[in-house]
């Protein structure tokens, strides 16, 4: 059976729209933003926008490869509901006059989180069994 390979090549049909998608979220967040009475300087929305976007990410790699990598996708899990926890108690609880360098740090994070994320995603989608009872014993020594 041959290898299969992952290519990150969006082809320009499907990028346009991407774009457009794009554009409108950044219209639907203004709206949002607006409505919640957030001024430009507010950060939350940013925040709350990347958790939405990583645990939807974080949930389909879940129902894709839980059973092909649990050990993998059960500590990426766990660490994005510390980390959900954390920015939660932050927006409940955060002082303002520290907000942008708590979201950005809290963001950076996140960026960390996602791009883990997606290299556990190819590398699980991949892996052959030898590479899977390795992995297995790496996230449980870790």
């Amino acid at each position: 059976m041959p290898q299969e390979v992952v290519d990150f090549k969006v082809p320009k049909e499907v990028d346009s729209f991407l774009q457009e998608l794009a554009s409108l979220e950044g219209l639907l967040w203004a709206w949002e933003d607006h409505k919640a009475n957030r001024s430009p300087e507010d950060l939350s929305g940013l925040l709350v926008t990347h958790l939405f976007e990583l645990y939807g990410a974080l949930e389909l790699a879940g129902l894709a490869f839980g059973a092909k990598c649990p050990a993998q996708i059960t500590k990426l899990l766990a660490d994005f509901r510390d980390s959900f926890e954390e920015v939660i108690h932050y927006l409940y609880h955060g002082e303002p006059e520290h907000q942008k360098a708590v979201v950005l740090h809290a963001d950076s994070l996140l960026t960390k989180m996602q791009i883990a994320l997606y290299t556990l995603a190819v590398a699980c989608a991949m892996a052959k069994e030898e590479d899977l009872v390795e992995l297995s014993s790496e996230a449980t020594n870790n």
